[in-house]
């Protein structure tokens, strides 16, 4: 394609405008072969035009718009094309406001055909593609469909109003033609005549609300609320809408609305009417013929929205809260009760009057002998009772202060501030924090003042020392201080040893159990399994551990164990302690005995099997049934097994053409990287690396292929009917 034809073509043109030519030369110059070229259009080309309404026309254009046609190479016009014509009145002073006019019309250069002139009244013309037109321009007006996302309250209809091409000149047209004044006469309604007609003109979408003069009698039964001229009314009529499907004006009639007096309206301006219709949801505004106050309909949801008692704003409508007086009740209540102490009622007083919201806890004085079931859990810092009485709350349905009647609270005692001073004051400050709380008490017998928080204090707090946690887990750094505490309590005997268990118990973070010192006399019922290897065991105090649930370090009494001797270990150096901490994972402790002075390491009996002491693997862990012990047993069936799957292979075939893989007994370490990756009601899958690999024949030699990937099929309870194991085989 070559730009030099339409350049060469500059001379055979003219639409006797310069600066229309060089508009038109400049978009033909960046013509890049898609689409059809704008170009001057002279008017006799177009026959068969039919005005359709003032601005727009159809007709047919004989020769049709240009076009390069890339395959053939070859510039080509599509003859009598159907085209919308756009008449731009007025037009006959050319300007580069004309000019920006006209680019405002033509979104992209692939759809547009080019400009025209009508030679009898000089007003000049854009040619559209009939279908790029419709799509884009209304059929009624001509002017095009403008959506702006952000004058949309919600997505869903911008997407309605693009979907069904609203027109917004269209619709401000028709207001603007049907705008209903009310009765001339003075300064002040032509101010609202001008304000009404303004805020209709300024319509966005067709979601906007139409504000309009709304007569009076169309008001019927008329109701007041409140005591600062508010009224809920029956508008007959009702509001007027566009109905976008349809494409029809509409009223939704006897609409429920509120009036809003306007008694401020002496010296109205239009700053104190947009202030006060960009509040509200407005549909108009009317006049009581009586009164001759001005009245601003409002949606009915702001029936809502204010205070019977006072007329404030509602924080939020439906929500039925006044702030103002709700906040009076408490500070009328003020004289209902008192703690005995001026700087404690201050406190509570001033906690009182920053209530902001429904939600917000009512921060009180509560007196001591409203609590019943006082438990105490901890060191005596913490402590939990049922509160008889109950929290303050104000319920928005009813529109009442009410009490939740037996609260499930917690008591946190203050001991360390006996006298109200500012630093108790700062005290009680910084424990109110994100806490839900609800106020102060005092123990008449101790005179210890006591803070009041929910029950759920304690899921954040430590029972121990009432600090607060890192997380909501229930473990608290303070128990690491029992741990430490206790160290006097026991020794090994040897200094080395005991550091290191000393050092595993301060890391501790309250899950599983202690690592600690076990003397060998808390141990009855031993009896060895491999002589000076193995034994089990009955531990008389049992492990320790803490208890999440009982908040408390327990032991487990007269558990069952697995001793493992670690003979000739009685000189405790480095290579022995790098020892122990390498096989002290899952471990109770480390014991001695008294006799060989051996030590011994204690573990969990199930993780180990009872009869040879081994540990077992992924598979055995399950079933608790160890596959050594077993094979020990079994081993005569096993190595017919493995004979019969080798008297299978075909030796006399020709061994060139045959490759092998040699059934054989795989010792259970030789595998790496165990996974599981599967399960069904008879069989486990796992995958895993096999490090020497499969023995592999080809020809008349063999090797193994190491490091190979392969799947282990683990029957379920194949350990107690291995012949229909064999048979699966």
């Amino acid at each position: 394609m070559k730009l030099e034809f339409l350049t060469k073509n500059f001379a055979n043109w003219t639409s006797g405008n310069e600066i229309i030519d060089n508009f038109i030369q400049e978009w033909q110059s960046e013509y890049n072969g898609y689409g059809k070229v704008f170009e001057w259009v002279p008017y006799d080309k177009f026959i068969e035009i039919k005005e359709k309404r003032k601005s727009i026309a159809a007709a047919i254009w004989k020769e049709g718009p240009l076009s390069y046609n890339k395959n053939d190479e070859e510039w080509i016009r599509l003859s009598y094309e159907k085209v919308t014509l756009r008449y731009l009145y007025d037009s006959g002073n050319i300007t580069d406001e004309f000019i920006n006019k006209v680019k405002s019309h033509l979104l992209d250069r692939e759809n547009y055909y080019g400009i025209s002139q009508k030679p009898d009244t000089k007003d000049y013309i854009l040619v559209f593609s009939k279908a790029e037109f419709e799509s884009r321009y209304c059929k009624k007006c001509g002017d095009k469909y403008e959506y702006d996302r952000e004058d949309y309250k919600d997505y869903r209809q911008y997407l309605e109003d693009e979907k069904y091409k609203w027109c917004k000149s269209c619709h401000i047209n028709h207001l603007e033609n049907n705008f209903t004044n009310q009765a001339s006469g003075n300064e002040k309604i032509e101010k609202i005549n001008n304000f009404i007609q303004q805020r209709q003109l300024n319509i966005k979408t067709s979601f906007d609300l139409i504000f309009e003069w709304i007569p009076f009698n169309e008001f019927i039964e008329i109701k007041e609320i409140g005591k600062a001229g508010f009224s809920v009314a029956i508008w007959k009529e009702g509001p007027l809408h566009y109905k976008i499907i349809e494409k029809e004006w509409m009223r939704k009639s006897y609409r429920k609305v509120v009036l809003k007096y306007l008694s401020n309206l002496q010296n109205i301006t239009d700053e104190f009417l947009n202030e006060t219709t960009v509040i509200y949801d407005s549909y108009g505004i009317s006049q009581n013929p009586s009164t001759k106050e001005y009245i601003l309909v409002v949606h009915h949801k702001y029936s809502k929205k204010y205070c019977a008692k006072c007329d404030k704003d509602y924080i939020k409508p439906d929500h039925n809260w006044c702030e103002p007086c709700q906040i009076n009740y408490l500070k009328n209540n003020f004289i209902n009760w008192t703690s005995g102490n001026e700087k404690i009622d201050d406190f509570i007083q001033k906690k009182q009057l920053k209530i902001s919201n429904e939600n917000s806890n009512v921060f009180e004085w509560i007196p001591y002998d409203e609590f019943i079931e006082i438990k105490e859990i901890g060191d005596n810092c913490l402590i939990t009772a049922i509160w008889k009485k109950g929290s303050l709350i104000y319920n928005t349905h009813e529109k009442k202060w009410m009490r939740a009647l037996y609260k499930n609270v917690c008591l946190k005692y203050l001991y360390y501030f006996q006298s109200i001073t500012d630093e108790f004051i700062n005290k009680v400050e910084s424990l109110l924090t994100n806490e839900i709380y609800y106020g102060v008490s005092q123990n008449p017998d101790t005179k210890v003042y006591i803070l009041v928080f929910e029950n759920d204090y304690f899921n954040k707090h430590c029972e121990k020392c009432g600090n607060k946690r890192e997380n909501r887990y229930v473990w608290c750094k303070c128990y690491a201080e029992y741990l430490k505490d206790d160290f006097t309590n026991w020794t090994s005997g040897n200094e080395k040893l005991d550091s290191l268990i000393q050092k595993y118990q301060s890391k501790y973070d309250g899950d599983g159990e202690i690592f600690e010192w076990i003397p060998y006399d808390k141990f009855i019922d031993v009896k060895e399994v491999r002589k000076d290897d193995f034994a089990i065991a009955s531990w008389t105090d049992g492990p320790l551990h803490y208890s999440k649930s009982n908040r408390k370090f327990e032991r487990k009494l007269n558990k069952k164990v697995l001793l493992r001797y670690l003979n000739s270990s009685r000189n405790v150096n480095d290579d022995f302690l790098n020892k122990i901490t390498y096989l002290m994972k899952n471990s109770y402790g480390i014991s001695q005995n008294p006799n060989t002075k051996d030590y011994i390491l204690v573990y969990k009996i199930g993780d180990y099997c009872e009869n040879c002491g081994k540990k077992y693997n992924e598979f055995e862990n399950h079933s608790k049934n160890c596959m050594s012990c077993r094979a020990n047993q079994e081993n005569e069936k096993i190595n017919d097994l493995i004979q019969e799957m080798k008297l299978n292979i075909d030796y006399n075939a020709n061994h060139i053409l045959h490759n092998y893989i040699i059934f054989e007994w795989v010792p259970y370490d030789q595998f790496d990287d165990i996974k599981k990756i599967g399960q069904g009601g008879f069989s486990t899958v796992y995958s895993a690396i096999w490090k020497d690999g499969f023995l592999y024949f080809q020809g008349y030699t063999s090797t193994r292929i190491q490091d190979t990937r392969v799947a282990l099929k683990c029957l379920h309870n194949s350990q107690n009917c291995l012949d229909e194991f064999i048979s699966e085989v």
